[in-house]
C-alpha cells in the first residue's frame, strides 16, 4: 500500500514540476517577444532621442511593420491576451490578410488592436527607458557606428563594460580547467 503512495506522490511531484517548468518556459517566451519588439523598435527610439520627434526618418519603417506583426501574432494567434480575447487563435499563421474567411467579429477585431497596441505601448516603453537611462553609452556607439559603420561583438562589449561591467561580468562563462584551449 505504501508502495502505492509513493508512486502516487512521485506522479504529483512529477506534474508540479512540469507545470512549473512550463510556467517558466511561457514567462521566458513572453519575455522573449517583448524583448524582441523593444529592441526592434530600437532605431526609431533612438532616432526621437538623439533628432527629436520632428527628425525622425522612415528607416525603421520596416521595423515597425516587424512590431506590429509580432505583436499581432502574439494576441491573434498565440494567445497572450488571455484576459480579454481567450486562448483562442483568431486568425491562420499567415494572417487574415484581408482574403477568406475572418474568424474574429469585428468586436474581437477592435480588442485584438487594442491589445496590439498596448504590448507596442509597453516595449516603446521598455526601449525608450533604457536608451535615455543609457544614452552616453548610445551616444559613443553613434560615433563607433559612423567611425567604422560596424560594431563587432567583442567591441560591443567592451562598450558595454565600460558602462555596466556588472552586466558584462554576469555574462561570462568560466569554463572548466578540462574545456579551456591551451594557448
Amino acid at each position: 500500500m505504501d508502495f502505492f503512495v509513493l508512486i502516487r506522490a512521485f506522479e504529483f511531484n512529477r506534474r508540479m514540476i512540469s507545470c512549473s517548468c512550463l510556467a517558466h518556459m511561457v514567462e521566458c517566451e513572453v519575455l522573449l517577444f517583448r524583448g524582441q519588439l523593444a529592441v526592434a523598435l530600437g532605431g526609431r527610439v533612438a532616432e526621437e532621442i538623439i533628432f527629436g520627434e520632428e527628425e525622425v526618418t522612415t528607416g525603421a519603417s520596416n521595423d515597425l511593420q516587424q512590431v506590429r506583426n509580432i505583436a499581432r501574432r502574439m494576441v491573434a494567434q498565440w494567445g497572450y491576451s488571455m484576459k480579454k480575447i481567450g486562448a483562442v487563435a483568431w486568425e491562420a499563421p499567415e494572417g487574415n490578410g484581408g482574403f477568406g474567411p475572418q474568424a474574429a467579429s469585428p468586436e474581437t477585431e477592435k480588442v485584438i488592436d487594442a491589445e496590439v497596441k498596448e504590448i507596442v505601448a509597453k516595449a516603446y516603453k521598455v526601449c525608450k527607458d533604457t536608451l535615455v537611462t543609457n544614452r552616453e553609452l548610445l551616444e559613443e556607439l553613434t560615433e563607433m557606428l559612423i567611425d567604422k559603420e560596424t560594431v563587432d561583438f567583442t567591441e560591443m562589449q567592451e562598450l558595454v563594460s565600460k558602462y555596466h561591467p556588472e552586466i558584462v561580468d554576469a555574462q561570462k562563462l568560466t569554463l572548466p580547467a578540462e574545456a579551456q584551449l591551451m594557448s
